[in-house]
C-alpha cells in the first residue's frame, strides 16, 4: 500500500543530500578541491552555517516537519545563493562524477532502508562522506595519470620554451600582450581565457597544446601559498613574468604578507 509520508521522506532526502552535495562541490571547486581550505580558509565561513550546518541539524531535529522547512526555506535560499554567485559551479566531468556518485549512493541507501524497514530516518552524512572519499580517490588516480601524460608531452617537445606569468593583477592581460608580441616571430600558444590552476594547465597541455609550439605562455594563479610553486615545479619555465603584487584575493590569503 502506498505510504505518502514514506514517499515524501524518500524524495526529500534525495533532494536534500543533492543540495548539500551541490553546495559542497561548489565550494570545493573554488578551493582547488581541498576540503581543508573550504573549512579553514573560506572567505565567507558563515555560509557553511547558513547553508549546510543549520539545514543538517534541522533535518534530524524537526522530524516530519522537515519537508516544509526544506521546500520553503532551504531550497529557495540555496537557489538565491547560487544565482547571486559571481563564480558559479562549472559542470566539469569531475563535478558530474561526484554528483552521479552521490545521487546513486543516496538512492541505493534509501531503497535499501525502505525495503528492510531498518532506518528511522534516511541518512545524510554517510552518502556525502562516501561520495567525497570515493570521488577523492578517483580524482587522485586520474590527476596522477593526467600529470604524467602532460609532463611526458612537455618533455617530448625538446625546443619548447615556457613563459609563466603570475601576479595579483592583470595576469591575463599580460599573457595576451606577450602572446601578441612573440607571435610575430614564433609559433606561440597561450593558455585560454583564465586557465591558471595546476589542474587546468595539465588539461590544457594534454588536450590543446599543439606539438609544433615553440613558446608556451602559461598563466599561473594562486589561492594559497604553495600554488605557484606547484605550477612552476610542473612546468619548469625558462622565463617568469611577475606582474603587480597587491591585495587581490586578500579574502583567500588574509594578509598582504601571505600574498
Amino acid at each position: 500500500m502506498f505510504d505518502f509520508e514514506i514517499f515524501t521522506a524518500f524524495v526529500t532526502n534525495i533532494l536534500f543530500v543533492t543540495v548539500l552535495g551541490w553546495y559542497l562541490i561548489t565550494n570545493l571547486q573554488w578551493y582547488d578541491y581541498k576540503l581543508s581550505r573550504v573549512v579553514l580558509k573560506h572567505h565567507k565561513p558563515h555560509w557553511h552555517l547558513l547553508y549546510f550546518f543549520i539545514p543538517f541539524i534541522a533535518y534530524y531535529t524537526t522530524g516530519r516537519f522537515f519537508p516544509i522547512f526544506f521546500y520553503f526555506a532551504v531550497l529557495p535560499s540555496i537557489f538565491v545563493w547560487h544565482k547571486r554567485l559571481d563564480k558559479k559551479l562549472v559542470l566539469t566531468w569531475r563535478v558530474k562524477r561526484f554528483l552521479i556518485l552521490l545521487i546513486s549512493l543516496v538512492f541505493f541507501q534509501n531503497v535499501l532502508c525502505t525495503i528492510k524497514g531498518a532506518c528511522g530516518t534516511y541518512g545524510v552524512f554517510m552518502p556525502l562522506a562516501i561520495a567525497y572519499i570515493g570521488s577523492f580517490m578517483i580524482e587522485k588516480f586520474l590527476f596522477i595519470t593526467f600529470q604524467k601524460e602532460a609532463k611526458k608531452k612537455l618533455n617530448s617537445m625538446k625546443e619548447l620554451q615556457i613563459v609563466a606569468i603570475t601576479g595579483s593583477y592583470g595576469k591575463t592581460s599580460i599573457k595576451n600582450f606577450v602572446c601578441e608580441i612573440l607571435a610575430t616571430k614564433y609559433n606561440v600558444y597561450a593558455t585560454p581565457r583564465s586557465v591558471n590552476t595546476l589542474g587546468g594547465i595539465m588539461r590544457d597541455v594534454n588536450e590543446s597544446l599543439p606539438a609544433d609550439t615553440e613558446i608556451y605562455i602559461c598563466e599561473a594563479g594562486a589561492r594559497e601559498s604553495g600554488d605557484i610553486f606547484d605550477i612552476t615545479t610542473f612546468l619548469e619555465p625558462q622565463t617568469v613574468v611577475v606582474g603587480k603584487v597587491g591585495e587581490a584575493h586578500i579574502e583567500y590569503f588574509k594578509s598582504l604578507k601571505n600574498i
